[in-house]
């Protein structure tokens, strides 16, 4: 707010403050009105018409030094005008009778008749001025939050109930709701849903089109105001249990990061991590919970250097005894390895070095995808489940996996590259 307008509104609560107070008093023999000077002579009387200013007044009036710019704006004065269910549009003038007097619409409740102009800011009353202006409103749209299943043949499996606090909802139950209020579309915010659920996490927003369900992301205002049905409704896809939602590369880059962890991981769409800075690989055990739901991973890089005897690398490291990788494809993986100190024997793996008992591998595909190793030779170190044979070929045996049933698990066109000749694709 400009310097200038907060003096005038300043002035104009002090002389608000001043009538107020010292109405029909007199200090150290001044009258109020010698006091606020002119200002007693020029008023507007504002009518919130159905609404309250933010001390529940229906009605203000407000001095104002003849000249000086009236308010239009109350937010900026922390002075709001309100209405349940309605937008404030602004402004307007009062129609009056021929005495001067508001003409009503209902008297009772305080509500005059609106003309159709607006009250422009900056307006500047002059001397002996009584003007009378109202606050003109439209209804608000208001968007209901549905609980939704989705379809049988959906992959992701909905909810059919979640349980908010002590209330539980039901497949069609409203369980959250909002409104437009000024703005003409509202982005649907998956980070911060409508309601956080005890017993599931929020995968999807869809909106009905034609009858069908059709995800979306933003809903729009409607342009025309139906009396009949004053709603946009939202419908919400909730999966059981409590996850983490993978959506983009950044949600990806974190997980890979946090694979060791029991956290449950959902992947809520195709992802292409090709402006994904490089992971490192795993060496330990990951103990997650993968739920790909069909979704594909693309185009990540993984990379290694200065790897120490006895070490071992993979993609996917150890998939523990408590871990779940289901329904997922990655393919486009480079997986980089370089630095392998002299003389060191190491092994590397491109999906996985170790499955324990209790593990599950379920639906989930490896395409497209490299490991690529340098620097073995002039190290003189030893990969020691890709050695080299005698006559310089290398043995490709168990590249790919460690011992162990990897059977829920496909690899398709992957690529073992030494020193940066193809040594075998598979």
């Amino acid at each position: 707010m400009k310097l200038k307008t907060k003096v005038s509104l300043i002035l104009i609560f002090l002389v608000i403050a001043v009538c107020s107070l010292f109405a029909a008093c007199k200090i150290g023999g001044e009258s109020w009105e010698e006091i606020v000077g002119d200002a007693k002579d020029q008023r507007i009387t504002y009518y919130a018409c159905g609404g309250k200013f933010k001390n529940s007044a229906g009605v203000k009036e407000i001095y104002y030094p003849a000249g000086v710019p009236i308010m239009t704006d109350f937010d900026a004065a922390d002075q709001s005008v309100t209405q349940t269910d309605f937008i404030f549009q602004g402004w307007y003038y009062v129609k009056l009778d021929n005495d001067g007097n508001p003409v009503w619409e209902d008297e009772e409740k305080g509500i005059p008749v609106l003309t159709d102009r607006e009250v422009t800011s900056g307006l500047k009353l002059e001397k002996g001025d009584h003007v009378y202006v109202g606050a003109k409103w439209t209804k608000d749209y208001k968007i209901r939050y549905k609980l939704y299943a989705g379809s049988p043949d959906d992959a992701d499996k909905g909810a059919t109930k979640i349980t908010v606090g002590e209330k539980t909802y039901n497949v069609g139950d409203e369980f959250a709701n909002g409104a437009f209020g000024r703005n003409l579309a509202i982005s649907l915010n998956y980070n911060r849903p409508p309601v956080t659920a005890d017993d599931a996490t929020l995968l999807e927003y869809y909106v009905l089109e034609n009858g069908e369900y059709v995800p979306c992301s933003r809903v729009q205002k409607p342009e025309v105001y139906d009396e009949e049905n004053p709603y946009v409704d939202v419908y919400c896809k909730f999966v059981e249990g409590v996850w983490t939602m993978v959506r983009d590369a950044r949600g990806f880059y974190d997980m890979y990061g946090s694979m060791a962890s029991g956290n449950y991981y959902i992947a809520a769409d195709n992802i292409d991590c090709s402006q994904n800075s490089a992971l490192r690989p795993k060496r330990n055990a990951i103990n997650c919970k993968i739920q790909g739901n069909g979704r594909t991973v693309l185009n990540q890089k993984v990379e290694v250097s200065s790897l120490g005897n006895g070490d071992e690398y993979s993609l996917f490291g150890i998939i523990g005894k408590d871990a779940e990788i289901k329904d997922i494809t990655f393919t486009g993986f480079t997986f980089n390895v370089s630095g392998i100190g002299s003389g060191r024997t190491v092994h590397i793996y491109l999906f996985s070095h170790g499955i324990e008992e209790g593990a599950k591998l379920e639906n989930v595909a490896l395409t497209d995808s490299t490991l690529s190793i340098e620097r073995i030779s002039k190290n003189n170190a030893t990969i020691q489940n890709i050695q080299k044979n005698p006559d310089d070929s290398y043995n490709t045996d168990s590249w790919i996996f460690a011992e162990g049933d990897y059977s829920g698990v496909t690899c398709d066109r992957v690529t073992l590259v030494i020193e940066k000749e193809t040594v075998v694709v598979q």
